[in-house]
């Protein structure tokens, strides 16, 4: 039988404060998505986000260092929840030109309507934008979003080894960035985007790249 008396002095109490901290920071996230869902992103304020969790501003400081640190979390989840879905959609083609086309209209079409998950594809001028950017976090997300799908194409010969991941990346994520902004300004539907992708993208990834 286990001795308690004999367990170091705070020993027990860390998975408690652990586990309070964890639920702490949950529940702040949820109310940053009700406020989103209610102001959008750019008007919520980390008052907006204590007074609906029901928590002094100083006390969400506690688990988050600022409102952008905060915003970045719930981005990333959103983002990597909606790659997982993308994921499910292009592992239904064989083809890798397909397969790319198909990830690029469905983040582009599940981006427009989520303003977190908008964040990764487009970040803008605003300071939670930059630093998605400077901190490698869009780099990160993108690299999880193209990295089994380019490593697959490698093996099988159908991408040149040596291309740099970077000019993928930023590529294929500039290609989406557009289908999301045409798809919002109704300049043009899913079907014409695939259409218009296949007409482009798939020589693209099909023909010699130049060194």
């Amino acid at each position: 039988m286990c001795n308690i008396g004999s367990m170091p002095r705070g020993a027990r109490s860390q998975p408690a404060e652990s586990s309070s901290t964890d639920d702490a920071r949950e529940r702040i996230l949820a109310a940053a998505e009700r406020c989103i869902g209610r102001h959008g992103i750019r008007k919520t304020t980390m008052d907006d986000i204590a007074s609906e969790v029901g928590l002094s501003r100083p006390s969400v400081y506690r688990y988050f260092a600022d409102r952008d640190d905060l915003l970045i979390e719930l981005n990333v989840r959103h983002a990597r929840a909606m790659l997982n879905r993308a994921h499910k959609s292009m592992s239904r083609h064989s083809k890798f030109a397909d397969q790319i086309i198909e990830g690029i209209l469905f983040v582009a079409d599940d981006a427009r309507r989520d303003p977190l998950t908008r964040y990764v594809i487009d970040p803008d001028g605003t300071s939670l934008g930059r630093r998605m950017i400077t901190s490698g976090t869009t780099g990160i997300l993108r690299a999880e979003f193209l990295d089994p799908y380019l490593d697959a194409a490698v093996a099988n010969n159908e991408l040149p080894r040596g291309v740099p991941r970077a000019d993928f990346y930023l590529w294929l994520g500039d290609l989406t960035k557009m289908v999301m902004r045409g798809l919002e300004d109704g300049v043009a539907d899913l079907k014409r985007y695939r259409s218009i992708l296949r007409r482009f993208v798939v020589p693209a990834l099909a023909g010699p790249v130049a060194p």
